[in-house]
């Protein structure tokens, strides 16, 4: 019905129809074009609402896009942080271990100095054992031959 009423319409067709049967075409093409025009209006508010839902997402998008930026920053500004604190810590250890090192030398020479020490006063300048019992033997040869000699440094 719509195909006959538009080919009726065209300027070109001269049809000598009736007056009613003119009315009836005519309202045949209102009734048309009225249809038209609503599923015009329907899709001119569909897409209203497809705009406004797109911008609400673009909204809600450049949101998200602003926190990651910060979170971002956040994340930069930590890592700066660690390295320089890492930076620390490696030069701490690496202080500790000269310390450790230099500790080390000090105690080799001390011991060193010990060795020569006994070396120069002999058997006379080893000290007593302090705990009970841990070697009798040497106590009691010590002070068996302090007893044989009046003093150590007479004999000398």
């Amino acid at each position: 019905m719509q195909e006959s009423a538009i080919e009726d319409s065209r300027p070109g067709n001269t049809g000598s129809g009736s007056p009613v049967a003119t009315e009836s075409r005519l309202r045949a093409e209102v009734e048309i074009l009225d249809r038209r025009v609503r599923k015009g209006d329907r899709q001119r508010r569909a897409m209203l609402h497809i705009m406004g839902d797109l911008n609400e997402s673009n909204k809600r998008l450049t949101n998200h896009r602003k926190a990651m930026l910060h979170i971002l920053n956040d994340y930069e500004q930590d890592r700066r942080r660690l390295a320089h604190q890492t930076e620390r810590l490696d030069n701490s250890r690496r202080a500790l271990l000269h310390i450790l090192q230099g500790s080390h030398r000090d105690n080799l020479r001390l011991e060193d100095s010990r060795k020569a020490m006994i070396h120069i006063m002999g058997t006379y300048g080893r000290p007593r054992p302090r705990c009970k019992g841990a070697n009798r033997s040497y106590v009691r040869n010590r002070s068996s031959s302090s007893k044989r000699e009046s003093s150590p440094r007479s004999a000398s």
